[in-house]
């Protein structure tokens, strides 16, 4: 069974290298998503905003995981094509090995405008 760092650091690593079947692969069949710029419900969701959300990135630099059983906050940065870097909090539980659960928080304003 995969422990949540490593389910964790492969939804960044799969969202890095967009690989967006791994990534859909790495999170539970009922996921749920919130963040600032919408909601996903299921895996199949998910990965497509995720995917969405790619093409107005460069890059996806994690700074910091912490793990506190089945959940993780990952802080990281994204970096945008428009050369923006917005810092964003990641908070993700797992069960059985996949993240079943994403919250997000950063400021989209500089993506949007």
């Amino acid at each position: 069974m995969t422990d949540t760092r490593t389910a964790v650091e492969t939804y960044f690593r799969t969202w890095r290298e967009r690989d967006f079947a791994a990534f859909c692969a790495n999170l539970a069949d009922d996921v749920t998503f919130r963040g600032p710029m919408g909601t996903a419900e299921g895996a199949d969701a998910c990965a497509t905003g995720i995917e969405g959300m790619s093409q107005m990135l460069e890059d996806v630099a994690v700074t910091k995981i912490f793990v506190d059983g089945d959940d993780a906050v990952t802080w990281f940065e994204l970096h945008t094509k428009g050369g923006a870097v917005l810092p964003v909090a990641n908070w993700s539980h797992v069960t059985d090995g996949r993240v079943d659960r994403i919250q997000v928080t950063f400021d989209p304003r500089p993506m949007l405008g």
